[in-house]
């Protein structure tokens, strides 16, 4: 029979695909369609450091009691910002679920999969403040600090109402709610990325706290410098996670100047990173004089951010004289070795941990390496070096230069035995690359002169080396030939590198399916896929909202 002018007509089987269909166009509507806000903005309270978990309704947090106050805030750029928030006090939520006096952490959740942690002192035992001079010196450049004059403290809340960059109540709007807004410890710490739009979920832990990484420096300890050289501070992330430091031979705290103001996820657009993320100039006020008549400086420095507890001081004294070259200006050599922080790793799966590839000599003319790991299905490393387990099993991650000549390795979950040359295991402390280099150069730094006292810390406050892994990440290790998809890790959000994982996961173990539904199964795994895209993007989108 014909076809009917004006009529559709199915063939026996053909409905079957247009139940794909409906799902697609449910699913975009989904998407393009928000929630009623009482349904999407339900919050959870739970973890193992709670005794009474709970779960709340948008109408039952508005009706507890209120706090309204203004914020003020810097990002990662970074750029000053001012808030106005009105909501309940966090404390009030935690005491409600019953917080133990065990808890260690607190993690944030937010609906789409974005989620930050603080350690219960920081959040909750530290003070925070709005100060009202943050713009002072300058109205946006969060790289110059602003007034701590009439600071006040101020509540972490959950914000049931807020206004980004304004103080007038009038226009708080529920765009991000619920949102977790927090004041400032210090006039410049950069807390805005850590607010948590759209929060469901609050987890309390009582996990051990991990501790940050030790700054390392841009030549080595010990050397003879030139007044005016220009000493750079680095750390593995280099994200929320900041370089404090001090000259004077103090211990560097949240109110001692940063070292890296903006964040490594900005580097590749900013044209003036090294007048933002400035070297440290000898100067004549940093200057000391030693018992045996030679001038010398202290550099003390330590990282501090959310979630981990700050690391150890690492202490840098170099010797001056004129005559010296400086060495950072020093024509670089071919590359003499290689070696990681890390020769064997203990982790579960969904685990990760930073390696890093230290290249020698210091001012090697590439210091690039690649990374590789000998099983993906066991570990994969992405081209920064993040070890994530996928999987049961041994994997070997191997680091290499960029021209060939030198190889490290670290042994992922393997049997007792494997990697135990030059091993450090998690938990016991490794000496830092100054050190290191020292061992590979003998008699270097042998000419300092000032003693612990001179200094003014306690020798056992020298630089040690944080004897746990590196923090939880955001997002599984990109696959090779995805790795520069995405924005750097250290950005607030990693969804699309998540979902390569899962993609993998999902295609690699095809169910085995009857000849006719094949295609439905295969239209259902493409919606699929794409609804997880749109997690993705909407991701990407939102870790581009910060600027």
């Amino acid at each position: 029979m014909g076809l009917l002018p004006g009529k559709m007509q199915y063939r026996r089987g053909q409905p079957r695909a247009v139940v794909p269909g409906l799902l697609f166009l449910t699913l975009a509507f989904a998407l393009l369609v928000p929630l009623p806000a009482e349904a999407a903005a339900a919050l959870e309270v739970t973890g193992e450091g709670v005794t009474a978990p709970v779960e709340l309704t948008l109408a039952e947090l508005e009706a507890m009691e209120q706090y309204q106050h203004v914020y003020s805030a810097i990002n990662t750029y970074p750029t000053k910002q001012w808030y106005i928030a009105r909501g309940v006090k966090l404390r009030h939520l935690l005491d409600l679920a019953g917080i133990k006096d065990e808890a260690t952490l607190i993690r944030f959740y937010s609906r789409d999969g974005y989620d930050v942690t603080f350690t219960v002192k920081e959040l909750l035992e530290d003070k925070r403040y709005y100060f009202p001079g943050l713009m002072e010196n300058h109205p946006s450049d969060g790289s110059i600090p602003g007034s701590p004059e009439g600071a006040v403290e101020v509540e972490p809340i959950v914000a049931l109402a807020s206004a980004e960059g304004s103080t007038d109540p009038a226009a708080l709007n529920d765009k991000d709610i619920p949102l977790l807004v927090l004041g400032q410890r210090a006039v410049t710490e950069q807390t805005s990325t850590l607010f948590v739009k759209h929060l469901n979920k609050i987890e309390v832990l009582t996990t051990k706290p991990e501790q940050w990484d030790v700054p390392r420096i841009n030549v080595p300890a010990g050397s003879a410098l030139p007044p005016g050289t220009g000493l750079v501070l680095s750390n593995k992330k280099s994200d929320v996670d900041k370089i404090h430091y001090t000259t004077d031979g103090s211990t560097p705290t949240v109110n001692s100047p940063i070292f890296n103001w903006s964040a490594s996820r900005w580097w590749p657009l900013r044209g003036d990173l090294e007048e933002v993320n400035a070297p440290i100039r000898i100067t004549k006020d940093m200057i000391k004089r030693g018992e045996d008549g030679r001038e010398y400086i202290v550099i003390k420095a330590r990282t501090i951010g959310p979630g981990k507890e700050d690391s150890e001081v690492a202490t840098f004294i170099f010797t001056l004289d004129p005559a010296a070259p400086d060495p950072t200006r020093e024509p670089g050599g071919p590359v003499t070795g290689l070696s990681l922080d890390r020769t064997r790793l203990e982790l579960p799966v969904g685990g990760t941990y930073q390696l890093e590839a230290m290249v020698e000599p210091y001012n090697a003319r590439e210091k690039g390496v690649t990374w590789r790991s000998s099983d993906t299905r066991v570990a994969t490393v992405d081209n920064r070096g993040l070890v994530t387990v996928v999987g049961p099993g041994t994997a070997v991650i191997t680091a290499e230069t960029v021209d060939g000549s030198f190889t490290a390795t670290c042994v992922v979950n393997g049997p007792a035995g494997e990697g135990e040359d030059d091993q450090v295991a998690l938990g016991e402390e490794i000496p830092p690359p100054e050190e290191r280099r020292a061992e590979a150069n003998p008699g270097a730094g042998e000419e300092i002169a000032p003693s612990a006292e001179e200094v003014g810390e306690p020798e056992e406050e020298e630089t040690a080396v944080p004897a746990v892994p590196e923090g939880r990440e955001q997002y599984l290790a990109e696959k090779k030939d995805l790795e520069d998809s995405v924005p750097e890790e250290g950005g607030d959000y990693q969804g699309t590198s998540s979902q390569v994982q899962v993609f993998e996961l999902f295609l690699a173990k095809p169910l085995s399916l009857p000849v006719e539904r094949r295609e439905l199964e295969l239209q259902t795994a493409i919606v699929f896929i794409l609804f997880l895209l749109s997690g993705a993007v909407k991701k990407y989108l939102e870790y581009a909202k910060e600027s």
